[in-house]
């Protein structure tokens, strides 16, 4: 999978759960650019929200604000499974339409849900905003600062209420301990098992490492450095051939029919399979190698394949998935957003339909585009 696939992927779903939101209010009088019955996001809302995620994209992405980055070409694949070619900037463009289509209708649902924020929150909020204008040294100071991005204080205390509102709708529908119920709409585990099942493989792998070494101490253990790294060596031309060599050994004795765990806990260099111990759970998102990752979601179960890196050699095994991970602490780390990317897939599903039903200004739109639109502290 494209590595830009891959990031933007887990970017864009780290965007629509923690979405901010802008509602409109009486000082905000700029033409609608999206309505869905009576909530209405207006040409400032607009404006604000692609310069907010214009920022955070190019922050997640290691892009610049520059016309080289905004421009580059990208394969990306369309809503039908196939590849095209697009820029960086019109695709954040299209991403973030759609995420403001979301915030739109997750408005709409606040008040049809007749929720209100508690107190403490909106408490907090005005803290946090009276301590913008202080930091920014008074309120016609924040006004001017926020002017480029089409805010001023009192509509910047209305974004911040409505990521509130959004978070709660959220809350509200599948549990949090801030409403303090399970949820309108909880998560069934039918519907985890589901995604489960159509979003994760399982492998496990023999590790060797062909490229380094750790340097170790008279006992054996590994050696540090004054930051806590590792320190390592690159391997002699004599060590690397050897590696290789075992390599190929381990590969011909699989293939006659050996044992793979047996061979995996006498040879692998990887120590992670003493913890993970049902193997390598995976999504397209997992911050592993590329070339891993894509062999894994390639292979059949009980398929064994061998995958050369640069830094090392991987003999994997596809493994059956193991039931309900996501419940297993030791996989905590790997698994820690699963719950979320369910909620987050179920809420899509929900909210599509209502999707469909805004209308657009699609001139409004199309005045405002992450090109022309600065990025923003705010």
């Amino acid at each position: 999978m494209n590595i830009f696939l891959k990031r933007i992927a887990a970017v864009c779903l780290a965007v629509l759960m923690t979405a901010l939101v802008l509602t409109a209010c009486a000082a905000d009088t700029s033409a609608p650019v999206m309505k869905y019955e009576l909530t209405e996001v207006t040409e400032n809302m607009y404006t604000y929200w692609m310069s907010a995620y214009k920022t955070y994209y190019l922050k997640l992405l290691g892009g610049e604000d520059t016309e080289d980055y905004l421009t580059s070409v990208i394969t990306v694949q369309n809503d039908e499974g196939a590849l095209e070619e697009t820029t960086v900037g019109d695709y954040l463009s299209a991403r973030i339409a759609e995420i403001v289509e979301s915030n739109c209708v997750s408005l709409y649902l606040f008040d049809y849900y007749k929720l209100e924020l508690p107190t403490s929150t909106v408490n907090s909020v005005n803290e946090i905003v009276n301590a913008e204008i202080e930091n920014a040294g008074g309120r016609k100071a924040l006004n001017e600062a926020l002017a480029p991005i089409g805010l001023n204080a009192d509509t910047l205390r209305e974004m911040y209420l409505a990521d509130e509102k959004i978070s709660y709708v959220y809350d509200y529908l599948y549990g949090d301990t801030l409403v303090g119920t399970t949820g309108a709409e909880p998560i069934s585990n039918e519907q985890y098992t589901s995604f489960y099942e159509d979003n994760y493989v399982c492998v496990r792998h023999i590790y060797i490492r062909t490229a380094d070494k750790n340097i170790v101490d008279e006992e054996g253990n590994a050696t540090y450095d004054a930051e806590g790294n590792v320190i390592t060596a690159e391997l002699t031309e004599e060590e690397a051939a050897a590696k290789l060599a075992l390599c190929d050994d381990l590969e011909a004795r699989l293939n006659a029919g050996e044992d793979f765990l047996t061979l995996e806990a006498e040879y692998s260099e990887d120590a992670g399979r003493h913890t993970l111990t049902e193997g390598y759970v995976l999504s397209r998102t997992t911050a592993l190698p590329d070339e891993f990752i894509d062999a894994a979601f390639d292979m059949d179960i009980g398929e064994i394949r061998r995958v050369d890196a640069s830094y090392a050699t991987h003999i994997m095994l596809r493994c059956e998935l193991p039931a309900q991970i996501w419940t297993n602490t030791a996989y905590t780390s790997m698994m820690g957003d699963f719950k979320e990317y369910v909620k987050s897939e179920v809420y899509a599903e929900k909210v599509a339909p209502m999707i469909e039903n805004i209308t657009r200004d699609e001139d409004l739109m199309a005045e405002h585009t992450i090109y022309n639109t600065p990025t923003t502290i705010y």
